[in-house]
This record gives C-alpha cells, structure tokens and sequence, in this order.
C-alpha cells in the first residue's frame, strides 16, 4: 500500500502516551471534555461574543497534538485480494510555529515556520509496524496555505516519503484554526456555517462534494468560550470517495483572543482508490495552544529565508536501501504502492485521476556498463510485449545526470480500447549494476503527465541495499 496519507489511510500500535509525548493529556481526556456539554454552565446567554483572532505575524506559539484511531483498512495490493486487517494509530506532536503570514480578512494565504520538537508515531496494520519520525536534520518545516491547500516542506531539503506522511495529513491544522470562528457577534446558542471552502483543508480532504457541518456556541464561562461543529462530510481524497462524521470542539479565550484547546472525533469510511485502501474507522485528535509564547527554536534573532517559489521543494526524496536498492526525487502526485526488496511500483494521481504507473526492477549486475545494446533492449521489449506491441515511437541512448548509461525506449500499444504509451529506461551505473523504469501512461493523459519521467530519472542513484 502506498506509504504516504497514513492519517486516515494507516494505523498505529497502541503505546502509552508518555512513550510519544511525555506530558501531553491523553485521548481519554478529550473524551471527558467533548462528551458532556450539558452540565458547562453558561453565562450571559442573552450577550453577544465577537471571537476575532488576535493571531499576529511573527507571533509565536506552542503547539501539543494527540492522534488516535482504531479500525479495519483492506490494503491496496494490485491483482490480490487482501483481507481486512485491524489497525491502530497513537501519535504525538510538539512544536513551535511562527506565524510569518497572516490577514484576517483574507484568511486563505497563510504561512508559517514550524520547529518540531516531538513528531513521531507507531503504525500497525495487521503485523506490520512502522514508526515514523523527524530526523534531527528535517525539525525546521514550512507550513503554506494557499487557496486553503495545506502545503508542508522543508527549505533544508527534500523529506522522505514517510517524513511527509507523518506530519501534512493531520486535520484541524493549527494554522487554520481562525477561520474557525463567526465572522460576526454571536450569543450562546447561536449557530454559523461553515465556510465552504474551509471543509476540505480542515479534514485533509482533496474535495467535498456536500456537508453539513453547523458551529455553535455552545457556553461562556470564565472567559472561554466553546464551540462545538458538528455534521457529515462527503468528500474526495486521491480519487476515492469519503465519508465522515464529524465532532469537533474548540475552547476560545476572550481575553487572548485565540483558540486555546480543540478536540476532533472523525468517523470515516473510505472506497478503495487507486493508490490507497478501502478504510473504515474512528480517529480522534486533540489539539492545546499556548499562544505569544517566548520561543526557544523561533526566537527573532534566528534568520529563516522562505523561499518565494516553493514548488521546486514540494518534491519527496525515495530512499528506502532495505527495499529497492535506488534512491530518487519524485513529486507528491507520485505515491508508491508496492514497496518490495528490488521491485517498486508507484502510480501518479493528477486532480483525482490516474495517469501513470511507474514499476522499477533490479536487474542485478551485468558484465560490463556497455553489455546491452540499444537494438537488443528494442528487440527484448518487442518480445515481451508480444501481442500488444504496437509501434516503436521513439529509442535513445545518452547518459543522465547522475552519469548512468541509459537507453530510453517509447513504445505505444496496439490495443484499439485504450491508447497507452510505453516509456522504458535502462539504467546502467559503469560497475555494470542495472535497473529498467517502466512508465506506462494513458495517451489521452501525455499533457497531465507532462514528461514526469524526466525528473525521476535525472535524480535516479543505484545504491547498496542494507545488510540484515
């Protein structure tokens, strides 16, 4: 299955809580604050709260999270059937985030540095356990809304796949949390929607085709008040379909003027997708802020250039030696769904729809780096492909930037159902160690695919698998 979108994709094995995250209030708790809102006492229901964020650029602020979930994902396994297996999740987060662009009246375009001091989880499916964490060269991340997409890298470099997976995926980011609140006074009891546009970022959602989610303030007492959202969400993620039901609450300081503490149960079930697995199950999240704090990490003398173009470093590093023996740069549309020793095969989703598979093949150590002659690898592909072999549209040989021979081949297909188009790269490092790509790409697709194979292959290293 892929090894990205594991919020709601992935599970974790059950931990205590101080194993992740040493002083931060367990699930349970939450359950204790959201479930009873009766017996809150409320005040002044018949006054008006106008709850407008006090949040500032270059304010900063200490962020806890507390990840949950329990339930049953039929794993993504192509031409297999796979059974249901049970899966857990238990995460913890801590970090500083200095907010470096923010507009009340304009709340779609945010900005944000991040300084993690905890970010890790434990995963199980079934058997299988993962356990994902920052390392000590990737705590510095940027966190960049725009057009309510939530973006999350780092300048320093690329992350790894499963680096990404751990910390962009969450719901209820922090960052996000203003557009919470009514645009307008509101007395205890009143009810606002939601904005549209803020459903989808808010769930970690691609899209939502309907909900309903309604606000309402719920009580005042002692300055806080809180708000409880409530509905179900429709929606779409990676060209699956979703549906939630949705529990959130949040905690508003009046006199701070910020939302100090959220709580988010999610009951989700999700059809199988092209990249990622049929999932049904029930998370729950809860979030404390602590804000205009005095940073450690952040401080106002620490320099820290965002860069003004950022989608060069919206790419994932693939490096994964105790699997396929290559490491490589690929963008987030690319998600790896088969991940076996020698063998990878990764697919490439654009707006929801599927474009491209890539499978990558260790074909070991040849005699010499110039063994294999470009009519060969025609004739052997020729071969292979047997009676959907249509014609051969293009053959190459050259060298990539990594210094590799290489012999590129595009071949299209001879079926009338489905036009496709065939890339195949044979790439040789001079001690003779070799590798085949393989993209296969829908011809109506060529203009969303965009030469993606370039990028992948410019970036291709041979390296030696790990010794177990």
């Amino acid at each position: 299955m892929s090894k990205r979108r594991w919020f709601l994709v992935v599970g974790c094995l059950w931990i205590p809580m101080c194993c992740l995250i040493g002083s931060l209030g367990s699930v349970a708790a939450f359950g204790q604050q959201t479930v009873d809102t009766s017996e809150q006492k409320s005040t002044g229901e018949s006054k008006t709260y106008a709850m407008v964020s006090a949040r500032k650029t270059g304010g900063v602020d200490k962020v806890e999270m507390t990840l949950e979930a329990t339930g049953n994902v039929v794993q993504f396994l192509e031409g297999q059937e796979s059974p249901s297996n049970k899966m857990q999740i238990m995460a913890g987060f801590r970090y500083e985030e200095r907010t470096e662009q923010f507009d009340a009246k304009s709340p779609t375009n945010l900005q944000s540095v991040r300084w993690y001091d905890i970010a890790r989880a434990e995963i199980q499916i079934g058997s299988q356990v993962g356990k994902p964490s920052l390392d000590s060269g990737r705590k510095q991340i940027i966190c960049d809304i725009r057009d309510n997409k939530v973006s999350l890298f780092s300048s320093i470099g690329p992350l790894k796949d499963d680096q990404l997976l751990l910390i962009e995926d969450l719901p209820a980011n922090s960052l996000l949390l203003d557009q919470l609140l009514p645009d307008k006074a509101v007395k205890v009891g009143e009810t606002w929607k939601l904005a549209d546009g803020l459903v989808a970022p808010l769930l970690s959602l691609d899209a939502i085709e309907s909900h309903d989610l309604e606000a309402e303030l719920k009580s005042v007492e002692d300055d806080i008040a809180l708000v409880e959202i409530t509905g179900d969400v429709q929606g779409g993620y990676i060209g699956a379909g979703s549906t939630m039901n949705v529990r959130l609450m949040y905690q508003f300081d009046l006199v701070t003027r910020r939302v100090v503490w959220l709580g988010l149960v999610v009951i989700e079930s999700r059809s199988l997708g092209n990249v990622g697995p049929a999932v049904d199950l029930i998370a729950k999240l809860t979030l404390k802020i602590q804000p205009d704090i005095e940073p450690v990490q952040l401080k106002k003398d620490r320099i820290i250039v965002i860069p003004s173009d950022i989608d060069k470093y919206l790419t994932l590093l693939y490096d994964s030696p105790d699997k396929g023996p290559w490491r490589f740069l690929h963008s987030r549309n690319w998600y790896v769904i088969y991940d076996e020793p020698n063998s990878t095969k990764m697919r490439l989703m654009v707006n929801g729809e599927l474009v491209s598979q890539c499978d990558i093949v260790s074909m070991g150590r040849g005699e010499s780096a110039n063994a294999t002659k470009l009519v060969d690898f025609q004739r052997d592909l020729k071969n292979e492909l047997k009676e959907s072999f249509g014609k051969f549209l293009a053959a190459t040989e050259g060298k990539t930037a990594k210094g590799y021979r290489e012999l590129r081949v595009v071949i299209s297909n001879a079926s009338k159902d489905m036009a496709l188009v065939w890339i195949y790269y044979l790439l040789v490092k001079n001690d003779g160690t070799q590798a085949i790509l393989a993209f296969v790409v829908r011809e109506d697709m060529l203009e969303q695919f965009h030469d993606a194979d370039h990028a992948i292959v410019d970036s291709f290293e041979l390296v030696t698998p790990l010794k177990k």
